[in-house]
């Protein structure tokens, strides 16, 4: 019992250790080469390895691609014997990757073993048949060298102390005589049965034969750094023996056991500083060389079976780069414009000043002296329009900061300057595309706070230009002298142009006309209305409401509708028209307002515009969230949809009808929907609002399709409808029934509506936003989070928040965050202040209304 135990133990110890037995037998290996190379002076080793030359090198090269060319096609053999057909690039490929790493993984991970089942797997083999083929090869690549040692041992056995001439032929007799037996038992097989692990007698063949080869064109690379006068054959039979004994080592190329048998087996046939040179250039050619590229080949092809992913993180990098570039140019030109500025109040080094006057006429160093300055403040101002994204600022700041590389070396070898200048120019050239926007440069006016950064900096130079030549006398002909060593003339030149630069530009910003604060033009209804038609989110038809003001980009081609109240302009969801406009129209909305001194409001913004609103310095903060039902998944026989079938029963059983109103209906009986309208706001209490919500406009109403419900003959609930275009959303607006309506009409009209939708194929149903619906109340979130939460959980007495969004949560929606974006934090109450009573305001008529406005869309009526 003890004896068994033991013996476990013995048989786990040695499983546990037997993967690093070729750690012991390189160490071995390792130390007895040092004995036997111990004796060679390093100066021997030199002259052997400068006797082997390019000739050499590129033979050496030739027979290796040869080898392993020959080794890889023994793949296309094992596919054969497996009956699989794979295409024949992609097998050599793998061969030739798998079996650089089976030469120098040895017996560790490195092996060929799994990279061919990688590679394999994915063109489909299986494990079994993976594993077929991986033995194929090794009993491949043994018998090969086994043909190969035995036909050199017979022919010319090596002659060598301990190796007599006959035993050395008889070894080779032997190994010719295994593989001859091996094809016998391939022909006629064992008693008359044939062997199934033996392939037939054609692929053995083939296999022998291209094994031998393999092993004889990986010797021959090896003899070639050798003299003629050495015996091929014989040192061919000892590199095979070497080989075989290195690869049966198991240690990683084998490195120490190849070199130490073949110097051992070659002894007699040349010197050891010979044979040690050739086997170390033999080693980066045939093994290191083939291997760099197969860990490359490797690395190459999980980057390409990858590249979704790596094209995704490219991708991303790229526009995550791409949406600080404008940022980064802005604070890069800026300090790029300060240190030229800076650069040109510092007197210039005695070792610089020894090169300029040998080098450089003094003209040409007092002109980029003074230019330096005047571009210095040019970058500097140029700064707020690259942060705007101004296509003219990209070239202005390009054309400036290629002019103060130059200027910076001409003025005194300033190449720590022109090494900040070309920093700058490598983030910003790559971004032509980003600073898109055809608008004025420094005319728009500058905000306080920017004309302060832009005083300071040059305040500062000013001030260090003073102090760094503050001992010297300042006099009225020192603006006019011109010399290698006039430090201070050149400083007071150079700042008298900065301040003229940006003096101008002051006088362009202040001195111009004030922008008009009358009345914005008329809007295009006609416009409004087809860019209306063609937007894919239905909020979009609060442009038809008749209360707003709209900014149009150049093109026409979008718009933004917007609102004003007291000091603040509102914006209104997102703009209208060609999506990659609305950047753009962000900007020009946001200088406009500040030029007539207003605070800016992006109410109710989507999530797809918060990188825009980061870029712009806006502070941003969640109103609530939109409810948007999927309509493909909109089914009353599951979930909680199902209570929504005991209204729909009741319709059925009543005689309730719902309807589609186009708008030449809905013109023809408003006043039925009038009546409706009034008697629900005189029930509840409460008076039209407007601007973010839509209002009993007939002019509004009849432009639209409105849904009706229809009891015992009479309208008792409508709601007016916003289709998107493209069938992506429908939505509706006014919601209002009759106080004496049957119990559960509106959610009737509503589940009838859905319905509808999905029948006409529409992809979500707007619900409307549920106020504060989302916030978080915790200990660590944002304080306006805190706040809204807090709100949204005790002020229902106020408003019925949790009520509003419990409502919408009946029809399985999915939430969408809801975003106010504004300059900054301290703006907050008076904006939401605004806000509230812009859209409380009394029902504004619009200045001028179409005489026959035509409609937005003519949906499809239900069927009967």
């Amino acid at each position: 019992m003890v004896g068994s135990l033991n013996l476990e133990k013995i048989r786990r110890l040695f499983t546990v250790l037997m993967p690093f037995a070729w750690l012991a037998v390189l160490v071995v290996a390792v130390l007895s080469l040092y004995r036997e190379w111990g004796g060679i002076h390093l100066d021997d080793i030199n002259a052997a390895l400068l006797r082997i030359g390019p000739w050499h090198l590129a033979i050496a090269l030739g027979l290796t691609a040869v080898s392993l060319l020959l080794n890889a096609s023994l793949d296309l053999v094992a596919l054969r014997w497996l009956k699989r057909d794979l295409p024949v690039g992609q097998v050599l490929g793998t061969a030739l990757i798998a079996s650089s790493f089976s030469m120098n993984g040895g017996g560790t991970l490195l092996g060929g073993g799994t990279i061919r089942m990688r590679f394999y797997g994915s063109m489909g083999l299986g494990g079994a048949e993976i594993a077929r083929l991986t033995g194929f090869l090794l009993v491949a690549g043994w018998l090969g060298h086994a043909l190969l040692a035995g036909v050199l041992l017979f022919s010319a056995p090596p002659d060598l102390p301990w190796l007599p001439e006959a035993a050395g032929r008889t070894i080779g007799s032997l190994l010719l005589v295994s593989c001859g037996g091996l094809v016998a038992l391939s022909i006629t097989g064992w008693r008359g049965r044939k062997l199934e692990f033996l392939p037939p007698f054609g692929i053995l063949m083939a296999t022998l034969f291209i094994s031998a080869f393999d092993w004889l064109f990986a010797g021959l690379a090896l003899r070639v750094f050798l003299p003629q006068s050495v015996s091929t054959l014989a040192f061919l039979a000892a590199t095979a023996v070497g080989q075989a004994l290195g690869a049966a080592s198991q240690v990683p190329g084998g490195v120490g056991v190849m070199e130490l048998s073949i110097s051992k087996l070659a002894a007699g046939l040349m010197p050891a500083p010979m044979i040690a040179g050739a086997l170390l250039t033999y080693r980066l050619i045939y093994y290191l060389i083939p291997f760099i590229f197969a860990v490359a080949a490797v690395g190459a092809r999980e980057m390409w079976r990858k590249r979704h992913w790596a094209k995704l993180t490219v991708d991303g990098t790229t526009r995550a780069w791409s949406a600080i570039a404008p940022r980064l140019a802005g604070m890069s030109a800026l300090a790029g414009g300060f240190v030229l500025m800076l650069s040109a109040t510092t007197p210039m080094e005695a070792s610089r000043r020894i090169l300029v006057e040998e080098f450089i006429p003094l003209p040409f160093v007092e002109a980029s002296h003074f230019l330096s300055s005047i571009v210095g403040a040019i970058m500097i101002i140029v700064a707020n329009g690259l942060l705007r994204r101004v296509h003219a600022a990209w070239w202005i700041a390009v054309l400036m900061a290629g002019g103060g590389v130059i200027f910076s070396l001409l003025k005194g070898f300033d190449w720590e300057e022109a090494v900040v200048l070309c920093v700058f120019l490598a983030a910003l050239l790559p971004f032509r595309a980003k600073f898109h926007r055809h608008a004025a440069i420094w005319t728009r006016r500058f905000t306080p706070q920017w004309w302060a950064l832009i005083l300071s900096m040059i305040g500062i130079t000013i001030w260090f230009g003073f102090y760094t030549s503050r001992h010297v006398g300042y006099e009225s002909d020192l603006w006019w002298q011109y010399s290698f060593e006039n430090d201070t003339a050149r400083l007071l030149r150079g700042m008298c142009g900065s301040a003229f630069i940006v003096l101008l530009v002051a006088l362009t910003q202040w001195l111009r006309p004030a922008p008009p604060r009358a009345p914005w033009p008329l809007p295009d209804h006609a416009k409004i209305a087809e860019l209306v038609a063609h937007s894919a989110r239905s909020s979009s038809a609060l442009a038809l409401v008749g209360d707003k003001q709209f900014l149009f980009n150049q093109d026409q081609s979008a718009f933004l509708m917007f609102g004003d109240q007291g000091r603040t302009r509102v914006a209104l969801a997102d703009p209208v028209g060609d999506e990659e406009k609305f950047e753009a129209l962000y900007w020009r909305f946001t200088e406009q307002a500040h030029d007539e001194g207003r605070r800016v409001a992006f109410y109710q913004v989507s999530a797809a515009l918060i990188p825009t609103c980061v870029e712009m310095g806006l502070r941003v903060y969640k109103l609530g969230e939109e409810a948007m039902v999927p309509l493909d998944t909109f089914d009353l026989a599951t979930g909680e949809l199902k209570k929504f079938r005991k209204v729909l029963n009741r319709m059925e059983r009543e005689g309730w009808r719902f309807e589609i109103w186009q708008p030449e209906q809905v013109a023809a009986r408003i006043a039925e929907l009038r009546a409706i309208s009034d008697a629900w706001l005189a029930h509840t209490d409460a008076r039209e609002k407007g601007f973010s919500l839509g209002r009993f406009e007939e002019a509004y109403l009849c432009r639209l399709p409105v849904a009706v419900l229809i009891v015992d003959e009479r309208v008792v609930a409508f709601g007016n409808l916003w289709p998107g275009n493209g069938k992506h959303e429908l939505s509706t607006d006014l919601m209002r029934h009759f106080p004496d309506a049957p119990n559960g009409a509106m959610d009737c009209l509503f589940v009838q509506l859905m319905l509808w939708g999905k029948q006409q194929g529409y992809q979500w149903f707007d619900l409307g936003m549920a106020p504060l619906s989302g916030l978080a109340a915790r200990q660590l979130a944002p304080l306006w989070s805190r706040i809204g939460g807090l709100i949204y959980d005790r002020g229902e007495a106020f408003y019925n928040f949790n009520g509003l969004r419990a409502w919408k949560s009946k029809f399985q929606p999915v939430w969408q965050p809801r975003y106010l974006a504004i300059s900054t934090a301290w703006e907050l109450p008076a904006v939401i202040l605004d806000i509230t009573t812009l859209i409380g305001k009394p029902s504004l008529r619009p200045r001028k209304a179409p005489v026959s406005p035509p409609p937005v869309t003519s949906p499809t009526p239900p069927p009967p």
